[in-house]
């Protein structure tokens, strides 16, 4: 009985650290995903009419993006990968604002 209680609250610690990390990569991915997009947005010249939500999204998606791309298909890390994810992102912003 004390074994199978045991076992019980180990699954549920680890599901429960699972969903914490789940929660706290969603809100960190939300986080550069605006900073990514209002760098993005500020390097890039012109009216954009977009709230922070639509830029923060954009952020996302061109970092997932510009992620993928350094990994896959340029495999470079650190600082590079940081400046394509900017360069996605603006992308993103351009091609949202001309639609």
């Amino acid at each position: 009985m004390m074994l199978a209680t045991l076992l019980v609250l180990a699954i549920a610690l680890i599901i429960g650290i699972f969903i914490a990390g789940t929660v706290l990569s969603v809100i960190s991915q939300l986080i550069i995903g605006l900073l990514i997009g209002g760098l993005a947005r500020f390097i890039l010249p012109g009216d954009h009419p977009m709230g922070w939500l639509a830029t923060a999204l954009c952020g996302i998606v061109g970092s997932l993006l510009g992620g993928m791309l350094a990994h896959h298909l340029f495999h470079i890390q650190g600082w590079r990968e940081s400046a394509l994810n900017v360069l996605c992102a603006m992308g993103v912003i351009w091609l949202l604002s001309r639609a």
